[in-house]
């Protein structure tokens, strides 16, 4: 009997690690196929578009936007014959004073940190087009930049409370922004990134992946890779956690576009480790060159990075590398005290201040 007990006991081990391991890594095998982002959905009673955001929930009575952008348009077209309706949209992560303008049958007010519609279908054909835009886009202005929380949300409170308080355009989360990518803990950043007026923009971490995060990721934050603008300068997206995915050709085409004085691209991974004897950088280097010489070839100013738990600045062929790892992951070498970035852009030029946590 204490045989079999044993055997059994082995057994279930070998089951539960295989499922761990299973999960584990279950982006890395099945990566893109996890996507959930939605910018286009139907229903009963309409069908609808939108242009910087994603649809994070979406039924026949309503749907919820996360902006992705500083730019937001939405399409909805009413169709069937059913009894009249009224779709509630509520608009999450625009920036605090917005221009809107909107056509057709409904109404637009701001609700609490939300811009909020209602669309009546009860005329048909219904067409109602809505957009969202910062009221003024011009230099100077401010964004801050961090990264690795690891579900440390005291200090994304802080940052967070820091931001409210003076104001940036936006902030971005440069990934790891949960632990284990497990769908509670992004429903814990949720609620703490839904009070506050400004909009925040993620990387996704490989930590935020783990468990099939992908999908609670993507449903809920953002797409894997994503570009927004202000005024005359670009901002870019990319998930460079595992393999290319068709990334670089949408990068070069993206910094491709005209227009633009200065070009900014953030990712998770640093495309190499610029501590002596180090590895902690992109997996896949073939991707990771591909990256750089992209960038490079569209003279982009700053590529932002995460997962090194410290603040470093390099330089690859004469363009400007900066790692900022400490919104509360355990440090590494180089030792710096917690911190986030703020980067003011003016006709000055680009300023970089890491600011410590106390």
């Amino acid at each position: 009997m204490k045989r079999w007990a044993l055997v059994s006991i082995f057994f279930l081990l070998g089951i539960f690690a295989g499922l761990f391991s299973m999960f584990y890594i279950c982006d890395h095998l099945l990566g893109h196929h996890l996507t959930w982002s939605k910018r286009e959905a139907s229903t009963s009673n309409y069908q609808v578009r939108v242009e910087g955001g994603i649809i994070s929930r979406v039924n026949p009575l309503g749907l919820n936007i996360r902006a992705t952008g500083l730019n937001l348009k939405l399409e909805l077209k009413g169709k069937g014959r059913s009894s009249d309706r009224l779709v509630l949209i509520e608009i999450s992560n625009l920036p605090h004073e917005i221009k809107v303008s909107h056509h057709g049958p409904g109404m637009v007010a701001k609700g609490g940190d939300s811009l909020i519609a209602v669309v009546s279908l009860k005329h048909r054909p219904v067409e109602f087009t809505l957009s969202a835009a910062p009221e003024d886009e011009r230099e100077p202005f401010t964004f801050y930049v961090g990264g690795d929380s690891r579900g440390r949300l005291d200090l994304m409170l802080k940052l967070l409370q820091r931001a409210y308080q003076q104001r940036p355009m936006f902030v971005v989360l440069g990934g790891d922004l949960v632990a284990h990518g497990l769908w509670w803990q992004y429903q814990d950043l949720l609620e703490l990134l839904e009070e506050f007026p400004i909009p925040v923009f993620s990387v996704p971490g490989n930590h935020d992946l783990e468990f099939c995060g992908r999908r609670s990721f993507t449903r809920y934050l953002a797409q894997d890779h994503y570009a927004f603008s202000y005024g005359e300068c670009l901002f870019v997206i990319l998930d460079n956690n595992w393999k290319d995915g068709g990334q670089l050709k949408w990068l070069d085409k993206t910094l491709g576009r005209s227009g633009f004085a200065h070009r900014f691209v953030f990712v998770h991974k640093p495309p190499f480790d610029p501590r002596p004897n180090n590895h902690h950088c992109m997996g896949d280097q073939r991707f990771a060159k591909g990256l750089l010489e992209t960038l490079v070839k569209h003279k982009v100013d700053i590529l932002f990075c995460s997962h090194i738990h410290s603040f470093i600045q390099t330089s690859y062929k004469g363009m400007r590398i900066v790692i900022t790892g400490g919104l509360g992951a355990h440090r590494k070498e180089p030792l710096n005290p917690f911190h986030y970035l703020q980067v003011r852009v003016s006709k000055k030029g680009i300023q970089i201040q890491m600011v410590p946590f106390k």
